[in-house]
């Protein structure tokens, strides 16, 4: 009898390493099919250099969620240039005439998700964890309209910097000008246009202390587009125009880069948004850096190097910035300086500026002025 319960046994460990075989091959298998898909021909060229399009559609992009699961819509190499649509909030819900009710029921249709749209993701070759993807901003282009509203603070006492003392909704729709780059919200005040994504994210990071899509514990199920992290995602920062380059550290294969909650102007949200709109293209270089180790997003501009923070407390956001700012500052090779000198000059040329205060997660973000170097 013991023969045979070892035989039984044995058979049963073969044939649970015969299914974990077949059920890995079958998921690498899924993974290749989705690679495959993402090849699909959307380039075209320009100037003799090739430019991928992807167009935004209900299959393209997402309504609130980063799922490290989601197929792949875009192959690309590392230095290509991609040209991505994005869409309004809720899946392209919101259009002028969309009452304050409709939105506060988008909002509740999604629980847990966060009201952006996002194209994507767009799989770089080459692209492993621990990398960093340099993601430069080259242009932008806005479509026709903008919209900024509040929820009801009755309903949602804590979405927005003084949602108590608002109790109702507002909405308000506007026409954006890209002929003069302004937009007017009401006589006598004009908006200048200063569009930026919201959100540009790269694949979740695994050890995200996000709650995950359903309260499950899966380190590797959806994250909300709501908080900013590691990764990016919904970073609000307003100094990311065009012009502007990303660093952003990498947590899965291939990157996996998406795009939208587009704005067109933006100061510190307090009312939860800024003038929200949507791009009929944003172009941007995706480039996989080797060379580069990060804990977390930087940014560079034509006058400033900028370093985040992000947590819950703000306090604590500020704590992340400012460290990220010395370790910048330390390391830099332009002018050695230690850890002493750094913290000394950041204290007497930086300025930290409140990134965020409405998405669960604050934000602070650190600008050093390029122009304290002067040595060539």
């Amino acid at each position: 009898m013991r023969s045979k319960s070892m035989t039984f046994m044995i058979l049963g460990v073969g044939a649970l390493l015969i299914f974990l075989g077949v059920f890995a091959a079958a998921q690498q298998f899924a993974a290749a099919q989705q690679i495959e898909e993402g090849k699909r021909v959307r380039t075209v060229t320009r100037d003799g250099q090739p430019v991928h399009i992807l167009a935004a559609t209900l299959e393209t992009s997402q309504w609130g969620w980063l799922d490290p699961k989601e197929p792949i819509k875009l192959v690309v190499n590392s230095g290509d240039t991609v040209a991505v649509e994005t869409l309004m909030h809720s899946h392209n819900k919101i259009q002028p005439g969309t009452t304050i009710e409709e939105i506060v029921a988008l909002r509740k249709a999604n629980p847990g998700g966060g009201p952006h749209t996002v194209t994507g993701p767009i799989y770089v070759n080459g692209a492993e964890p621990g990398d960093v993807m340099e993601i430069r901003i080259l242009k932008i282009v806005p479509k026709a309209f903008g919209f900024n509203f509040n929820l009801p603070g009755k309903e949602f006492p804590t979405i927005g910097a003084l949602a108590p003392e608002f109790p109702d909704g507002f909405v308000k729709y506007f026409y954006l000008d890209w002929e003069k780059r302004q937009a007017e919200f009401k006589p006598g005040i004009m908006i200048d246009l200063q569009p930026f994504p919201g959100t540009l994210a790269v694949g979740i990071d695994p050890n995200d202390p996000s709650p995950r899509k359903g309260g499950v514990k899966d380190p590797m199920a959806p994250v909300s587009t709501l908080r900013p992290w590691k990764n990016a995602s919904n970073l609000d920062l307003n100094e990311l125009q065009e012009g502007t380059t990303l660093f952003v550290p990498t947590f899965l294969k291939g990157g996996l880069v998406w795009v939208g909650d587009a704005h067109c102007r933006q100061g510190t949200e307090l009312n939860l948004t800024g003038l929200e709109c949507a791009y009929r293209e944003i172009v941007m270089q995706l480039i996989v850096r080797k060379d580069m180790k990060l804990e977390w997003p930087r940014l560079e501009t034509k006058t400033h190097w900028i370093l985040m923070g992000y947590d819950e407390d703000l306090n604590k956001a500020m704590v992340i910035a400012a460290r990220e700012m010395i370790d910048f500052l330390s390391k830099q090779k332009m002018v050695p300086l230690d850890r002493y000198e750094a913290y000394a000059l950041a204290s007497i040329t930086t300025n930290c500026v409140v990134t965020q205060v409405v998405n669960v997660r604050k934000g602070v973000h650190c600008m050093v002025p390029k122009s304290i170097f002067v040595k060539k």
